[in-house]
């Protein structure tokens, strides 16, 4: 855990702060996560605990007691009294420690993860996105060849004036969804920039990003092999074994006081100095303990704690469950989309042409209108997998393995 640690930091030293120097890379983006602001809380807690511990000394109360045996000022009897430390105390609070390390290891790795997944889903919100406005400027260009023909009067399909007016208002709206889209591009490169800087712009173009099919085939795989050992489940798990350990130092806690070891110096006992030395020595017998009832309510709590374990592990199976039911139906619809674009791209709508003029211009309007939606829906859909595909790979706890690998990139790049 602390290697991985370590290796994290040094990804974001060398990526994530001279990065200035080349385009966007999204290895380099990634490798930010290991200087989240959010692991900050978690790393402070566990530097704190590198030069503390919760080791307690093995005398545990020291007392000096003096009295006078006259009613005078003058002290004649002198006692000093050692109070050992429970044995069982002192192994329950340096497991107590060690568990509560763990558990921090734990939170930061959880962290670590979370930050990773966000800029996942950053980096998949920007595609799509640069994906959707060069659909929607394929649909611009033709709409206004379109136009072209009707303002040239050369066309051979029949038209009308509302045909024109048609095409203009969609003009109109193209270009406002192409400005929403880039306003939408530079909000999410804003964000990029604010954890991660370089040159230029985004151009996924550039970027050797995985294929719908290949993602398809590593999910099955995936499927084949589901685990139950996602971070959050393993940090409650070892959240309860910490709840359990404080358990046994509460219990020893209620048997702190095991005795005592008690020496005495008293100038009225015998004659000689050495008759004037004593000692004693207190052993506690534990008959009753007053600390029982809040011990069994304790005990009741972690009887709770194992509860919301199952609970949760059922939660996780279930969830990962859904994402494969709904991977399923994306991929059919996926599929489906892909059956009509590859029919009609087979076809060139502005070749279709007819002396009589029976072919209209607002038929092929529509046409491009529906070339353009299967585009679009195609978008949606390929979205839909790529986050599927993330969240599966997130439950199963793949995210953060080490190597770190690229899930978004071609070869699964590491990094």
């Amino acid at each position: 855990m602390k290697t991985k640690h370590i290796f994290s930091i040094l990804l974001f030293i060398t990526f994530g702060i001279n990065p200035c120097f080349a385009q966007f890379d999204m290895e380099g983006f990634l490798a930010t996560s290991g200087g989240d602001l959010s692991l900050n809380p978690t790393q402070a807690k566990l530097d704190f605990l590198k030069e503390n511990n919760f080791t307690g000394p093995w005398i545990s109360r020291v007392e000096f007691r003096t009295r006078s045996n006259n009613a005078d000022f003058s002290q004649e009897d002198f006692r000093l009294r050692f109070t050992p430390a429970n044995p069982g105390e002192l192994k329950a609070n340096k497991r107590y420690y060690s568990k509560q390390v763990d558990l921090l290891n734990l939170e930061y790795q959880e962290e670590f993860n979370n930050a990773l997944m966000q800029r996942y889903k950053i980096m998949i919100d920007h595609l799509f996105e640069y994906e959707k406005i060069s659909i929607l400027e394929t649909q611009l260009g033709i709409n206004r060849r379109l136009i072209e023909m009707m303002n040239s009067g050369t066309a051979v399909y029949s038209m009308d004036l509302g045909d024109l007016i048609d095409s203009e208002s969609n003009e109109l709206d193209l270009n406002l969804s192409i400005e929403n889209s880039r306003i939408n591009l530079d909000e999410i490169e804003f964000l990029i920039r604010d954890v991660y800087e370089f040159e230029g712009k985004i151009d996924w173009k550039d970027q050797e990003v995985i294929e719908v099919q290949d993602i398809l085939n590593l999910f099955a795989e995936f499927k084949d092999h589901p685990s139950d050992q996602h971070i959050y489940l393993t940090k409650i798990d070892q959240r309860n074994m910490l709840a359990a350990e404080r358990f046994n130092i509460e219990k020893s806690e209620s048997l702190r006081n095991i005795g005592y070891f008690q020496a005495e110096y008293d100038t009225d006992r015998g004659n000689e100095p050495s008759d004037h030395f004593g000692y004693q020595i207190g052993i506690r017998i534990p008959i009753v303990n007053p600390d029982k009832p809040d011990l069994n309510r304790r005990k009741l709590a972690l009887m709770d704690d194992e509860a919301i374990l199952e609970e949760k592990k059922d939660d996780h199976q279930r969830e990962m469950e859904l994402t494969v039911l709904r991977m399923d139906h994306f991929t059919r619809q996926y599929e489906e989309i892909n059956i009509k674009l590859t029919s009609m791209s087979n076809q060139n709508f502005f070749s279709l042409q007819s002396p009589d003029k029976s072919i209209k211009i607002s038929d092929l309007i529509k046409m491009n209108e529906f070339y353009i939606d299967l585009l679009v829906k195609k978008n949606q859909v390929q979205k839909r997998i790529f986050e599927s595909y993330l969240e599966y790979l997130d439950l199963n706890g793949k995210l953060s393995e080490t190597p770190l690998r690229n899930y978004l990139s071609k070869d699964l790049t590491e990094y």
